[in-house]
């Protein structure tokens, strides 16, 4: 007959020793935190969205420009909104991708500009012209702009999208460099 003040053995599964349970552990808890970085991760690159903040479509570049013409060169004064012929008028405007390399897009600056009024300090008299260049891929950030085939300077895409009345506002600041300045040329 058993013995029924001894407690009853319990009917539990084998013991592993515990180094065999602590590799299983650690996996499961290593791929439960590559999992939750994982979803961390695309729950914020859907957040930032960063491919929608860019404009891809082509646009129309507006180049302004600033130029003493031959008739301030050759002592006249000339008044605000007088208009005027700049140095470059007829001549080819390319932009390039930011290498330098590529054409993305050309115009010919205009024929005619108007003079600046006295409230444009150094530039007072100076001829304005802006040139209007169609058709320039979008989403590149940085563009390289080239004028009459002479040096090549880097622009940005916000530069290049700035309307008229702003390139003609950003000129209000704008000192006269002196005349043996070096001129920044990307090539």
């Amino acid at each position: 007959m058993p013995d029924l003040t001894k407690p009853a053995a319990p009917h539990a599964a084998p013991q592993h020793p515990e180094s065999a349970k602590a590799p299983k552990r650690r996996k499961v808890i290593l791929w439960g935190a590559v999992g939750t970085a994982c979803a961390a991760a695309t729950a914020g690159l859907m957040l930032w969205k960063p491919w929608a903040d860019v404009d891809r479509s082509p646009f129309t570049a507006l180049i302004g420009d600033v130029s003493e013409d031959a008739y301030l060169r050759n002592g006249g004064k000339g008044r605000g909104g007088e208009p005027c012929t700049p140095n470059l008028a007829g001549k080819p405007v390319i932009i390039f991708d930011k290498s330098g390399k590529h054409k993305l897009a050309e115009g010919v600056t205009e024929r005619t500009g108007e003079r600046l009024p006295d409230s444009y300090g150094e530039v007072a008299g100076f001829c304005f012209s802006v040139t209007r260049i169609e058709g320039v891929p979008g989403g590149k950030g940085t563009y390289v702009t080239q004028y009459g085939g002479g040096n090549k300077t880097k622009s940005t895409e916000k530069e290049l999208r700035r309307t008229v009345q702003e390139h003609r506002e950003a000129l209000k600041g704008m000192r006269i460099p002196d005349e043996d300045a070096p001129i920044e040329d990307i090539e």
